[in-house]
């Protein structure tokens, strides 16, 4: 009886334990960071997803999530959400090439854009001068004035990693087959 118990104690020790462990295993998505340092010391991290589908910018305490929308590269499926609630909080509208391409805020802030292109780079200018510089192939450091500026900064330094970056081998896409059904007789 004595052994009996004791055995069943250390079962149960032993169950107790492996379901301890199993329930505190958390799983996260490899991301790719890149980091601002304001002049004040801190820092502002921005992941991007390993499939460059997506970035999380953790910036003043609060998450943005930036995204094309359906996918597209062009500025007016451009999306800008703040994850704590759900809110679109910029969204890009109209193209480069008509002159009339501009993020709009939620606070109805209106940030025209303008985009320059020479042979090793490009600048897009902002309401308050340039937002985004890549001069020789490289991304040049613009200090912004405001968050709806900073935010499109960062808009725009996602788009550049996914332009010349391509995903690693081990992010693995998923489509559905596509067939056709040919029903001549």
């Amino acid at each position: 009886m004595k052994t009996r118990s004791i055995f069943l104690l250390f079962g149960l020790m032993i169950l107790s334990f492996q379901v301890k462990s199993q329930s505190a295993a958390s799983w996260e998505v490899p991301m790719i960071e890149v980091k601002y340092q304001e002049s004040g010391g801190e820092n502002t991290l921005l992941k991007i997803d390993p499939g460059f589908q997506y970035a999380d910018l953790h910036y003043d305490g609060r998450v943005f999530r930036m995204f094309y929308n359906n996918a597209n590269g062009i500025l007016k499926n451009a999306r800008i959400v703040d994850q704590d609630s759900k809110l679109q909080v910029a969204r890009g509208k109209g193209s480069y090439f008509w002159g009339n391409a501009r993020f709009e805020f939620v606070g109805g802030e209106v940030f025209k854009l303008k985009r320059t292109r020479n042979r090793n780079g490009l600048e897009i200018i902002g309401p308050f001068g340039p937002v985004f510089i890549v001069e020789n192939f490289g991304i040049n450091p613009v200090k912004p004035l405001n968050e709806q500026d900073f935010l499109a900064h960062t808009f725009f330094v996602f788009d550049q990693i996914k332009a010349t970056q391509k995903p690693p081998a081990d992010v693995i896409y998923y489509a559905a087959p596509v067939t056709s059904f040919n029903n001549r007789k």
